[in-house]
């Protein structure tokens, strides 16, 4: 509800109180972005993000989250979570951040971030000059459209072109392929 009165942009569809309200709560709707205000990214949470990745995999998830442990924060990245903040995140930020992520953008607050980057990487991948200017693109946050542009080729060409990418970050999209890139230090 706070989210409301610090950006006009925002509507709520639903306020839940428990992982078995959410499945209602988003049957029937179409959400773009769900958020969930959680105490740990315990193993009940993770396997909610992997149900909804399965039934709604174009919705977007932001966690805000009370303990961030790495983990659970690599899990639910893994999974494609589209944003990661701890529960101390600033509201204005969360507004923010929520305009990012509507964009196809993911964010993750520096509080979140220690976690997820404090093991080392294991392997770097072998990526060509051109598959790391693609994800160099990615990272600042450019769309297809935006990124075809800059590399003047047609978006077709970089859909193709992504496909290698994701294979060898062993990504399945965009925000899971981010990081591990990021994890790698490729980024």
């Amino acid at each position: 509800m706070l989210l409301r009165q610090v950006s006009s942009n925002i509507s709520v569809l639903a306020v839940v109180r428990g992982f078995e309200e959410l499945g209602h709560a988003v049957n029937g709707r179409a959400p773009d972005i769900a958020v969930l205000d959680v105490r740990s990214l315990d193993p009940a949470l993770i396997q909610v993000v992997r149900r909804l990745r399965e039934t709604r995999p174009t919705l977007k998830i932001m966690l805000v989250v009370d303990a961030i442990d790495a983990s659970g924060a690599r899990e639910v990245m893994r999974l494609g979570v589209s944003g990661l903040f701890s529960s101390d995140a600033d509201l204005h930020g969360l507004a923010r951040a929520l305009q990012v992520i509507s964009a196809g953008d993911v964010v993750i607050s520096s509080t979140a971030s220690g976690p997820l980057f404090s093991e080392p990487a294991g392997p770097i991948p072998s990526l060509t000059a051109h598959e790391l200017r693609i994800l160099r693109l990615l990272a600042k946050g450019l769309r297809n459209e935006e990124i075809a542009r800059q590399l003047a080729i047609s978006t077709s060409t970089l859909k193709r072109n992504l496909r290698p990418i994701l294979s060898k970050l062993h990504a399945t999209d965009r925000a899971s392929a981010l990081f591990a890139a990021t994890k790698a230090g490729l980024l």
